[in-house]
């Protein structure tokens, strides 16, 4: 039911437009090209491999970002799902996550294209992506089912996540790497954030060809874990009012 329903949100959010699912392609690429413009052009301060560092943490900004913000709003702007008899309503924030997921997986062939081109390679390692993608819906998924009880409660909580979505996408190392920060508070900063961690994740895995440590990989497991169950505590307390609410 999951999978279904994710699929036709996919086809329906593209079948009236011209260029159908490449749009799902357009916020990545726009927004890859306009920071690799300026930093590895006009600043000068890429370095080696830096575009497809750039296209990695892009990548997963954009699905980070879009997911929260959909799953949400998934509980006010999918009413007509809460009050499904058979449907658990945990699957509303979870499509809404999943639909984002495939403009992810639409435009994977794209960063993987940049990170050959750019490094020469494709290391084995990639294979081990869909472990940290998991990880990555796992977070955004719990975050998004918070996000959605308190949007029922109380409508500026989206514009407020918007807001927060806006500002860390420049307090997240997505077009530099967390290494680049010199400020030892900031860098403090950056080591409390899961995304942060994720996308260096993903770095070492599609560009540096090398796996993670355990110990950078077990604090971020327990950290997405904890945020999913958390969220979904959340959601399942108050999904019951949901529909009185509304």
């Amino acid at each position: 039911m999951t999978l279904h329903l994710t699929a036709r949100e996919f086809r329906i959010r593209y079948q009236a437009a011209f260029f159908g699912w490449l749009w799902a392609l357009a916020p990545a690429v726009a927004r890859f090209l306009v920071l690799g413009l300026v930093f590895s052009a006009l600043v000068a301060g890429g370095g080696p491999d830096y575009l497809a560092e750039l296209a990695v943490g892009v990548l997963a900004w954009n699905w980070f970002s879009a997911g929260v913000s959909a799953s949400g709003r998934s509980a006010v702007d999918r009413r007509d799902l809460l009050g499904h008899p058979t449907l658990p309503r945990e699957v509303v924030p979870a499509v809404s996550v999943l639909t984002d997921a495939f403009d992810y997986f639409a435009a994977l062939p794209v960063l993987l294209l940049v990170v050959w081109l750019d490094t020469g390679t494709l290391p084995v390692t990639s294979v081990l992506l869909p472990t940290l993608l998991v990880l990555q819906g796992l977070l955004i998924l719990g975050l998004g089912m918070a996000a959605s009880v308190a949007d029922v409660y109380w409508r500026d909580a989206r514009l407020a996540v918007d807001l927060v979505l806006s500002l860390g996408f420049f307090v997240t190392p997505v077009f530099y790497t967390a290494q680049a920060l010199a400020d030892e508070g900031l860098a403090a900063l950056a080591s409390w954030n899961p995304m942060a961690g994720l996308i260096s994740a993903q770095r070492q895995l599609l560009v540096e060809g090398v796996v993670p440590p355990v110990t950078d990989l077990l604090p971020l497991t327990a950290v997405c874990v904890v945020v999913f169950l958390s969220g979904w505590i959340v959601y399942r307390r108050h999904a019951p009012t949901f529909l009185d609410q509304l």
